[in-house]
């Protein structure tokens, strides 16, 4: 399949992010979003990402400017969709409004269009039935911040056909990535590690054993990793991570995926990480 055509639904941090890494990667792409400032909020961040690196000399103005001119923004999904080779819906990770649009996706779009969901813990199979061409829906999950995270976990459900998948795959090392095929499960395979040690980051917080900065400091040096569970909450959104973590205990019932109560106190109270400008670190940085 010759994919030209790529439409991104969702432009906050993870579709602007998947519409930059295809559009840095010579697609022509759609980028889609309900409103229009919404839209203007992406755009605005692809084009901060490129000129941080303009800053560093690893691209030049042109190449940005060529960049930016591959993608399109418009709140007409059905406009956007209806030459799409691929479709990659990036919106809001709750089922019941990812469902709406992959129906609409599914009416839009050109029988050969495959439909992918970027999908961070929410079954496949719950999605698929949801369009009338579940052979052509997976999952491609990819990893923030987009740009700079190698992985896509490609997500396979028992109606996805091989095929789909083969495409994806090889449009994902097209991307600069690396793509690893997955069963379809709750909260896949990098999400399932990360929540049980991200849970416990908390549980240790909670109990009082050490710092924010220093149970950081420890998942740094000990185990080289680049950042720490706290910052990591801070920076995806203590939100995102409590849905995160609630899809999966919802769906499996094991008692290790339940999110420690720290992390629903507060995303209650409000703090839910950088984008909130209150979070982790505002509260227990040296505590």
């Amino acid at each position: 399949m010759d994919i030209k055509r790529v439409c991104v639904v969702g432009a906050g941090t993870m579709g602007s992010g998947i519409a930059q890494t295809v559009a840095q990667s010579g697609y022509e792409t759609a980028m889609v979003d309900v409103k229009d400032e919404l839209l203007d909020r992406g755009m605005s961040t692809i084009k901060g990402n490129l000129a941080r690196l303009v800053k560093k000399e690893t691209m030049t103005q042109a190449q940005v400017d060529e960049i930016v001119a591959r993608i399109q923004t418009t709140t007409d999904l059905k406009q956007a969709a209806k030459d799409a080779d691929y479709v990659i819906e990036a919106v809001f990770e709750k089922a019941e409004v990812k469902q709406p649009v992959l129906k609409q996706l599914d009416e839009a779009c050109p029988e050969k269009t495959i439909l992918a969901t970027n999908t961070s813990s929410i079954p496949i199979s719950l999605l698929s039935s949801a369009v009338n061409r579940p052979e052509k829906l997976l999952g491609m999950h990819f990893f923030n911040p987009v740009p700079v995270m190698k992985l896509i976990e490609v997500v396979k459900s028992l109606t996805t056909s091989d095929e789909t998948v083969s495409i994806s795959v090889e449009f994902g090392k097209s991307l600069g990535k690396e793509p690893v095929v997955v069963k379809d499960s709750p909260g896949f395979v990098a999400n399932r590690i990360a929540n049980v040690a991200a849970n416990e980051a908390l549980k240790i917080l909670e109990d009082g054993l050490a710092s924010a900065s220093d149970i950081d400091k420890i998942c740094r040096l000990a185990f080289n990793w680049p950042i720490g569970f706290l910052e990591m909450i801070d920076l995806v959104g203590a939100d995102v991570v409590l849905d995160l973590a609630e899809t999966i205990y919802n769906q499996t019932g094991w008692e290790r995926y339940k999110a420690a109560p720290i992390l629903r106190r507060m995303v209650e109270s409000g703090y839910i990480g950088r984008k909130a400008g209150k979070g982790f670190y505002t509260l227990f940085a040296d505590k």
